[in-house]
């Protein structure tokens, strides 16, 4: 359930495949279909209009969704099945990602607190689903009828069915409960790297201000040091002066900036290194995610082997692998990590002769200007030393081409992508008083004329 939510397809449009079961009010006030100006909550949604709205929008959620599982425990037709399926999927969605959205880029400290509440307590909730018997039950029989189904509807009962097991319902209790809870582990781990980089990107101090670049300046915290220097007044004595430094915060903005733009190569091998090696807390962290996907992918497998070899008897249960990777590829395009392996390494031998010429070039234009025939390409000197290349070879200075992609020049060339790819206008539209934390936050909708 956790894994459909996430990633369900954006094919599966069950406001076309079936009539309406039942009657049911919308859970979702979506502004993009407001006729009107009137004041709404964040994103749209009518309760987020202040951080406490985030209690009652969970709670909202929570409770549309056990109506819907009542409504499924009767074992209504498989089409309706389906459909009451994804209304839990969109109901539990709107809170999940309207959560996440607001705790990565809301400047309130207000919002962000009850963000993160409602985010907890909404997977916490996701657990209980993934643990359903009646909805697990429900799924098989509707993937069982799948003569009754549209092709869209039998893969979105495919795919649920699959992460239920994913999930480990068809275990024994006592296993099960150590499956939720690595997967909550993994939740709360991935949750923590992310915030540990947010909260703790490293720095570097500079000094003097000049080994900074005047460009880059205004991206950087100016600081100051004292230095001893002889005093003009009274030969012999000393006295404090201030030299000016600038700060770097090594988070990927600023970092591609200095990489890209600084000619000092110590100050980019510093801004490099440790913006690749903090937060240290990731370490432990990252060790401790590894260990619990790779116990949560083996978990099956060992449950399976005590069995005497009955795992055939479990339904088709795809839990039980080798590795983690193993267990996320399953149903996926690529199906195997031994597929996604050989389609790099291929795509690594397309590329390598194409690689190697261009990164000797870079190497030899580092030689000429460093005047020494002997020095090698470090990884920090890539993204200066390709700038340098490509405005030599054009004529042209790096913040000329810069200046053309501004952001309307960026949401251009965005809508003529959408539109050649894949048939569809991409184009503002404004927002509802209240929808925006900020009056420069541009809303963006996709329409195709065959959806």
């Amino acid at each position: 359930m956790w894994n459909f939510i996430k990633n369900r397809e954006p094919n599966i449009h069950m406001k076309r495949l079936f009539e309406p079961f039942l009657s049911y009010r919308h859970f979702r006030t979506r502004a993009v279909d407001r006729q009107n100006t009137s004041s709404t909550g964040l994103y749209g949604f009518d309760h987020l209009k202040s951080p406490k709205g985030f209690q009652r929008f969970v709670d909202e959620a929570i409770e549309r969704s056990s109506e819907l599982i009542d409504y499924i425990s009767g074992m209504p037709s498989s089409a309706e099945i389906v459909r009451a399926m994804d209304e839990i999927s969109d109901t539990v969605c709107s809170v999940v990602d309207s959560a996440e959205l607001c705790r990565q880029t809301h400047p309130a400290r207000g919002f962000v607190e009850e963000a993160n509440k409602a985010s907890m307590k909404i997977n916490v909730y996701l657990h209980f689903l993934n643990t359903n018997h009646t909805l697990y039950n429900a799924v098989k029989k509707a993937e069982q009828d799948g003569h009754l189904l549209t092709e869209e509807a039998r893969r979105a009962a495919l795919h649920l069915r699959t992460d239920f097991e994913k999930g480990g319902i068809h275990l024994p209790s006592g296993k099960l409960d150590r499956v939720n809870q690595l997967n909550m582990d993994a939740h709360k781990l991935c949750r923590e790297y992310g915030e540990n980089i947010i909260n703790d990107p490293g720095y570097v101090d500079i000094f003097p201000a000049s080994r900074i670049p005047r460009q880059i300046q205004h991206l950087l915290k100016p600081i100051y040091r004292l230095t001893s220097g002889v005093s003009k007044e009274s030969l012999g004595s000393y006295e404090d002066e201030q030299e000016k430094g600038f700060r770097i915060i090594t988070e990927p903005r600023t970092l591609f900036s200095v990489l890209q733009l600084t000619p000092d190569e110590q100050v980019r091998k510093m801004a490099y290194l440790k913006g690749n090696s903090v937060p240290h807390a990731n370490h432990e962290v990252l060790d401790k995610l590894i260990n619990s996907r790779h116990e949560l992918a083996q978990f099956v497998r060992k449950f399976e082997a005590s069995l005497g070899g009955k795992c055939q008897q479990l339904s088709g249960k795809i839990m039980g692998c080798k590795s983690y990777a193993e267990f996320v590829m399953q149903l996926n395009m690529a199906s195997s990590p031994e597929v996604v392996v050989s389609f790099l390494q291929e795509i690594s031998n397309m590329v390598k002769e194409k690689a190697d010429e261009e990164f000797n070039t870079i190497r030899n234009l580092k030689r000429d200007v460093c005047g020494q025939r002997c020095v090698d390409l470090e990884p920090w000197d890539e993204a200066y030393y390709t700038t340098m290349m490509k405005s030599s070879a054009y004529n042209l200075d790096s913040a000329v081409v810069a200046s053309y992609f501004s952001l309307p020049q960026c949401i251009e060339g965005l809508k003529l992508l959408v539109k050649s790819l894949f048939g569809a206008s991409f184009d503002s539209v404004p927002m509802a008083p209240g929808e925006s934390w900020h009056p420069d936050v541009l809303k963006m909708c996709i329409h195709h004329p065959e959806e």
